[in-house]
């Protein structure tokens, strides 16, 4: 019975070996019998605490997203308070004077923090969620990296 001359080779299924390959004019070059990576396991919990601890590190941020702006907002006035008293040092005081009221610098400055508030709140829930997305895949990344190698 195993003494046909039929070539297995285009006739087999995929997974079906021959027990002798010389015998059975199997090509042991072939595509099928390339070594598989390894697969690689993380475990799940070592997961969930890369994600919990990304997740502290992005809610410390945001947590130092208000105190860090209200202390820039906060310096606006003693800093143009000091520019109008430097202006007034060369003989420009009552120009500066005008010129800092008329530009409203405090209003200003409340604006534009309102602004990278927003941008800011923003752009660590994006860097957040792009590197959670990029730790759950990681073991993909990894397999395909190491089977290139």
């Amino acid at each position: 019975m195993g003494n046909h001359r039929f070539d297995l080779n285009k006739h087999q299924r995929r997974g079906d070996r021959p027990r002798d390959p010389r015998r059975f004019g199997h090509n042991a070059a072939s595509n099928d019998d390339r070594e598989r990576p390894e697969r690689l396991r993380i475990p799940f919990a070592a997961m969930l605490g890369g994600l919990l601890l990304w997740s502290l590190l992005a809610l410390g941020l945001w947590a130092l997203v208000d105190p860090l702006l209200a202390w820039a907002a906060n310096l606006v006035g003693p800093a143009s308070d000091l520019g109008t008293g430097l202006a007034g040092w060369f003989g420009l005081g009552a120009e500066a004077t005008a010129l800092r009221d008329a530009a409203n610098v405090e209003g200003l400055a409340g604006w534009a923090s309102g602004l990278i508030h927003f941008l800011a709140k923003a752009a660590i829930f994006l860097v957040w969620s792009a590197g959670a997305i990029g730790l759950f895949a990681l073991p993909a990344i990894l397999r395909r990296r190491r089977a290139l190698w």
